[in-house]
């Protein structure tokens, strides 16, 4: 090899080694912005929180690996214990001592309630994963609050057309436990029945934390005429009580049904062969063979991803493209940004009425089958190879 072919070889070599120290150097500058994610992790509905945490997690970590975007984020995880003054104190910690830019929020709608206060007061902008009561964004449109779930108010209407136009099951009892939640799924079911031409029998309200249904249950089965429906306005663990002990008194030839608030498997493990024939509305279904799913099984995560998981992911990739596009620091820009913001994920395309208010939502009919929520069309109750209880 000639002097000058060694030199150029030299020199090419110190050249790519210099771009690959400045690469590196590059990335070490990025500045470090911190998103908020909070959630119920610990109680009764833990793997909701569980879920999504996971959710919000692998959307941080996968923007992190691509190093495309300006910043390197760090997600800091709070738990809420699907309690509000819990909510409200890691809120105030996350604006004032941890500084988020953003933070995406809560499974239950009275924890929610709560902390949108929190984050309007501070100014950070917030977005729901779950929570579903109409004041969380209607009551006082704060400028920070948006959700990328739908409200129990499209979710009722959404339930209650199916059950009584194309079911054909006219008669409702209506059991509700008595949170804000719980009282936002009477009113709205309530309100969704009146306009299908539906006839409530009963409605009664019960603390959370109940564990004897069978009293109430043996109201609504001693009424004359009785109804065709039971429907119960609150979450998963009193949702699959409910159930098992309708079973266990025999009341077989009821359908039962609810919203999101049934809408994990954990629904199905607790009330057993009881929880067959449950319908709901519930979040969009994710196929298993989707990239969502496949990334997050190779991710490692312990916890199932529950229907929570796919609305944190896109909440939090929603903040990361909105902070890429406005940067961090104006908080009222962001929370502008977030607002105007057309997400295209995988619960597909995600935009906001003036209120925050997404107008999709993703939301699926689902049956309880063989031990698992499954969509209501690829059901054998569509297909008439099961059936549900006579009207």
């Amino acid at each position: 090899m000639r002097v000058s072919t060694r030199v150029m070889v030299v020199v090419s070599c110190v050249f790519f080694l210099g771009l690959l120290v400045s690469s590196f150097a590059a990335a070490a500058q990025k500045k470090t912005v911190k998103i908020g994610f909070i959630g119920p992790l610990t109680g009764p509905n833990a793997a909701f929180g569980l879920g999504a945490r996971n959710g919000a997690d692998l959307a941080v970590k996968e923007t992190n690996r691509a190093g495309k975007a300006p910043y390197k984020y760090e997600l800091v995880v709070m738990d809420d214990a699907s309690d509000p003054s819990t909510g409200v104190s890691v809120a105030t910690k996350l604006c004032t001592e941890d500084k988020v830019a953003a933070a995406t929020t809560h499974f239950n709608s009275p924890v929610g309630l709560a902390t949108i206060h929190v984050f309007h007061r501070y100014g950070v902008p917030q977005v729901f994963w779950g929570g579903i009561h109409p004041d969380i964004t209607y009551k006082y449109n704060f400028p920070e609050v948006t959700r990328v779930c739908a409200n129990t108010i499209v979710e009722h209407a959404q339930l209650t057309k199916f059950v009584t136009k194309d079911l054909g099951y006219k008669t409702w009892s209506i059991i509700y436990d008595t949170t804000s939640y719980g009282n936002s799924c009477y009113n709205a079911v309530k309100d969704a029945l009146s306009k299908v031409g539906a006839e409530i029998l009963s409605a009664d309200g019960v603390p959370v934390g109940t564990q004897d249904f069978r009293p109430l249950l043996s109201k609504v089965k001693a009424l004359n005429p009785g109804p065709s429906v039971i429907y119960y306005g609150g979450v998963v663990t009193e949702a699959a009580l409910l159930r098992r002990q309708m079973v266990e008194m025999g009341m077989t030839d009821y359908l039962y049904c609810g919203v999101t608030g049934f809408d994990s498997e954990t629904f199905n493990k607790t009330a057993g062969e009881a929880a067959e024939g449950t319908v709901i509305v519930g979040k969009k279904v994710i196929a298993e063979d989707s990239p969502f799913v496949k990334a997050y099984q190779a991710e490692g995560y312990k916890e199932y991803y529950e229907a929570t998981g796919p609305y944190a992911y896109d909440a939090t990739n929603l903040i990361i493209a909105a902070i890429n596009k406005v940067g961090p620091k104006d908080k009222k820009l962001l929370a502008k940004t977030i607002r105007q913001s057309e997400y295209h994920g995988i619960l597909g395309l995600t935009k906001f009425d003036e209120f925050g208010q997404t107008e999709t939502g993703g939301l699926t009919l689902k049956v309880s089958q063989g031990g698992q929520w499954v969509s209501w069309d690829t059901s054998d109750y569509a297909k008439g190879t099961k059936h549900l209880p006579k009207k």
